[in-house]
């Protein structure tokens, strides 16, 4: 996996994408379920 994880109440929910070097607060994440889906 790439990105950094995204952990929230103690649960991996996802990864960051991708951000904004100019905006630090707005990027994109994909879903834990998304890449499940995607693996099978």
């Amino acid at each position: 996996m790439s990105g950094s994880p995204i952990i929230q109440d103690g649960r991996f929910v996802g990864a960051v994408t991708h951000m904004f070097v100019e905006e630090p607060k707005k990027g994109a994440a994909l879903a834990v379920a998304e890449m499940l889906r995607k693996s099978s």
